[in-house]
C-alpha cells in the first residue's frame, strides 16, 4: 500500500493519513523505493538526443540555506538536459564545478552526437560548436533568440518541476563530521525524477 501511494506521487503526510503508518515508517519506505528506482537506471537510459534532436541544457543551484556547521552541505550545482521530443527525456548530474572542462565532459557523455544543443550564453558553453550544432540565447536581452528561435524554456520548466517535487531538506547530501558524503540524498531524488520521466507512460505496468 505504501508503494502504491508513493508511485501515485502522494507526499509523506498524505501517505501517513491514507495508510495509518507513522512518519518514520513512511520516510524509511520511501527512501528505500527512491534508492531502488534510482539504482535501476542503466547508463543507456540517461543518454538523450541524437541526429537533429534538440536538447536544451542548463545548470541550477539546489540546496537549502544553512550557514552553520552541520551534517548537510549548503547547496550543489546540477547540470541537466531535456529533449524537445514527446518523451522529454532528461539527464541530471550533480557537478563539482561549472568549468568548461567539467560541463563539456558531462554533456559529451550524456548527449548523443549530431544533437542540436541550446544553452544560454554562460561562458563555459562557448566552445561547444566543435562537438554539436550549438545555438544560444542571450537572456540579458530576450527569452527567445529572434533569429534562430533558440530558447531554454523547457529545461527551466524542468528545474521548476524538480524543485517543487524535491523539498529543500532532500536537496543536500548527508555528511559525516569530516565532511565526507555518507548518503547521496540529492542524487537519489534526481534519479527518481529521471526514472519517473522515463516511465511516465507505463508507471502502472
Amino acid at each position: 500500500m505504501l508503494s502504491y501511494f508513493w508511485l501515485s506521487g502522494a507526499n509523506n503526510k498524505q501517505i501517513e493519513m491514507y495508510t495509518g503508518h507513522c512518519k518514520s515508517t513512511v520516510t524509511h519506505h520511501k527512501r528505500f523505493l527512491i534508492q531502488l528506482v534510482s539504482d535501476s537506471l542503466d547508463f543507456i537510459d540517461l543518454q538523450i538526443g541524437g541526429e537533429n534532436v534538440i536538447v536544451e541544457i542548463d545548470e541550477t543551484k539546489m540546496g537549502k540555506n544553512k550557514h552553520r556547521r552541520g551534517h548537510s552541505v549548503n547547496w550543489a550545482w546540477v547540470l541537466g538536459g531535456v529533449e524537445r521530443t514527446e518523451e522529454h527525456r532528461v539527464f541530471l548530474v550533480e557537478v563539482p564545478d561549472r568549468t568548461e572542462a567539467t560541463l563539456l565532459g558531462i554533456i559529451r557523455t550524456y548527449v548523443l552526437p549530431l544533437s542540436i544543443i541550446m544553452t544560454d550564453c554562460f561562458r563555459s558553453y562557448h566552445n561547444f560548436n566543435e562537438f554539436y550544432t550549438h545555438l544560444t540565447v542571450n537572456h540579458s536581452n530576450t527569452f527567445k533568440d529572434p533569429e534562430t528561435g533558440a530558447h531554454t524554456n523547457c529545461i527551466e520548466g524542468t528545474w521548476n518541476t524538480i524543485k517543487y517535487q524535491i523539498p529543500p531538506r532532500n536537496r543536500t547530501n548527508s555528511l559525516d563530521d569530516d565532511g565526507h558524503v555518507v548518503e547521496n540524498v540529492l542524487n537519489d531524488h534526481l534519479g527518481e525524477f529521471e526514472w519517473r520521466r522515463k516511465h511516465s507512460s507505463d508507471l502502472w505496468t
